[in-house]
């Protein structure tokens, strides 16, 4: 396998039988997850913070959930998107022709939303409290999984996450809690807060988005990382981070790690990854074979 870096540092296990987590150095070792037998192709593109559940989609078919790694059918989700996240108790958000919804307890349930509009979901948080967006990017909307059947709008556009306290993390470079507070990381408006995940909040800088910073939830700068341009796709609370970037010499994205600022390693050029967990896997799906063109979902551990 090709990587950009070899292995040079120990590996710290988080428990026994857990994932290792990255650390300085380290090659990403992939492991492919089952698709359904008459599969073309299929992806992965979110995972449960704790690892026990994947969500992702069959080529020119339905949902997929791999809880513990076994393989789940979602069933009436054909035609939906892709699964745009999980949480632990394996519930899955997507959208589809008719509207949002999540597929949770083994059935389908769609999202109520104002009359005339549609909605798009964006994250779920453990509680199973979905974040979402109405036509146009605004309002903000969100499903209190302790009060079905309604929703809360909020009048501030193109939200990103919401943690399982109830704050919700904007693109302006908002973050307000559950009470209506509110705070503003500290460059706007000069930056574009990407990612919201593990109480890190991690955006890029500039117009020309040619680096990464992070903030903590009081908006005070934590670091910033020199890579450009880039596209941060996870961080997690061990402050692991996934991200797009450009390598000089190689053409169209490489995908790389960083723990805490500090540069872990490259995945395999042919990786297309979307998430990282609290247990340090990555997730997302790659090229299985070359002659046909067949990709699958698979995650990736550090060795």
């Amino acid at each position: 396998m090709r990587v950009a870096a070899l292995c040079a540092a120990v590996i710290t296990v988080l428990a026994a039988a857990a994932p290792a987590q990255a650390q300085t150095g380290c090659v990403w070792r992939p492991t492919d997850l089952p698709l359904p037998a008459d599969a073309t192709s299929g992806q992965m593109s979110a995972a449960s913070p704790d690892g026990r559940y994947f969500a992702g989609k069959e080529e020119d078919g339905g949902l997929l959930l791999w809880q513990d790694r076994q393989l789940i059918e979602l069933a009436g989700t054909e035609g939906a998107s892709l699964a745009h996240g999980v949480n632990g108790s394996g519930h899955v958000i997507s959208n589809d022709s008719t509207g949002a919804f999540v597929h949770r307890d083994g059935t389908k349930q769609y999202l109520p939303v104002p009359a005339g509009r549609r909605a798009s979901v964006r994250d779920i948080n453990e509680l199973g409290d979905v974040l979402g967006y109405l036509d146009g990017g605004s309002p903000a909307i969100v499903w209190k999984a302790a009060n079905p059947g309604t929703y809360e709008l909020i009048a501030t556009a193109n939200p990103v996450a919401i943690d399982d306290e109830g704050r919700i993390a904007f693109r302006s470079g908002v973050i307000r809690s559950a009470d209506g507070t509110t705070v503003q990381i500290a460059g706007y408006p000069a930056v574009q807060l990407e990612k919201f995940q593990g109480g890190r909040v991690v955006g890029r800088v500039d117009r020309a988005f040619d680096s990464l910073r992070e903030w903590s939830l009081t908006g005070a700068v934590v670091r910033d990382y020199k890579i450009m341009p880039s596209s941060p796709l996870g961080i997690n609370r061990d402050g692991l981070l996934l991200s797009a970037y450009f390598k000089r010499g190689v053409v169209g994205n490489t995908y790389g790690t960083w723990l805490n600022g500090t540069f872990v390693g490259d995945l395999e050029p042919e990786a297309r990854v979307y998430a990282v967990t609290d247990t340090g896997v990555v997730a997302g799906f790659r090229q299985w074979r070359a002659e046909d063109d067949f990709w699958g979902p698979s995650t990736w551990a550090c060795s």
